[in-house]
């Protein structure tokens, strides 16, 4: 089985130079190969996903230099 976010993620590394660059230190909403906005909080980011996108998978990610591993309960997986 293919990871779920796995091109969303390929998409924030293909990019990260520029994110950095402008967003360091924002969180970034990727969905497939398309960065759609940054925010100032992970909360605004998770919100406009979910209104504008729906319950699909999406990626929320903190533009970081260095990437600090989290771990979430989805709901999506049923986890």
């Amino acid at each position: 089985m293919t990871e779920v976010l796995s091109k969303e993620l390929k998409t924030y590394e293909a990019n990260l130079e520029n994110l950095l660059g402008s967003y360091e230190g924002k969180f970034v909403l990727i969905h497939g190969e398309k960065v759609l906005s940054t925010f100032d909080s992970q909360m605004d980011a998770v919100t406009w996903g979910y209104r504008e996108l729906g319950n699909v998978p999406f990626l929320v990610k903190q533009v970081l230099k260095v990437d600090v591993p989290l771990s979430f309960v989805s709901n999506l997986l049923g986890v």
